[in-house]
């Protein structure tokens, strides 16, 4: 674990690493700096909007089951409008699908951020919330010139645990 000040020192370690072949670099942060963005994700972040567009569909989908039952189930005929008269179910099928998308947009934000702090240890989250920034990079299954290689690229840090 290295611990930085400066985002843009702990970036450009970042950068040093990945130049160097090394992908798995962890990062704690205590505000979301653009370095973040630069170390790997557990599942990313291109998904939430993949997973929005499926939460909308299916809010979609929902309200157009529920209009069309809710409709054919009582049939009333208003001023010769047919039963089904779907501008008339435009308002709900909309707000369902941003709830949807909403919802689920909400959700996978949850369970994304749970997810990513479980491959961060307690330390790390602590130092984060002292106000610094750790970089976080596994040696256990390296070489010794490997993590002497490592440790070389992280020695701009203010402090290097083993």
């Amino acid at each position: 674990m290295a611990l930085y000040d400066d985002p843009d020192v702990a970036a450009q370690a970042v950068r040093k690493l990945h130049a160097r072949g090394v992908s798995d670099v962890r990062l704690t942060s205590p505000a979301p700096y653009p370095v973040v963005e630069e170390t790997s994700h557990p599942l990313g972040v291109r998904q939430l909007g993949w997973l929005a567009l499926g939460g909308g569909l299916l809010g979609l989908c929902t309200a157009i089951g529920l209009v069309s039952y809710g409709s054919l189930a009582e049939p009333l005929v208003v001023s010769g409008k047919p039963v089904l008269a779907w501008p008339a179910f435009s308002v709900i099928m909309f707000e369902l699908t941003m709830l949807g998308a909403g919802l689920t947009n909400f959700l996978a934000v949850i369970f994304f951020s749970a997810l990513a702090r479980r491959g961060v240890g307690k330390k790390a989250r602590q130092v984060a919330a002292e106000g610094h920034i750790a970089l976080l990079v596994p040696l256990a299954k390296r070489s010794p010139s490997e993590v002497a290689e490592i440790r070389r690229l992280l020695s701009d840090a203010f402090e290097v645990s083993p």
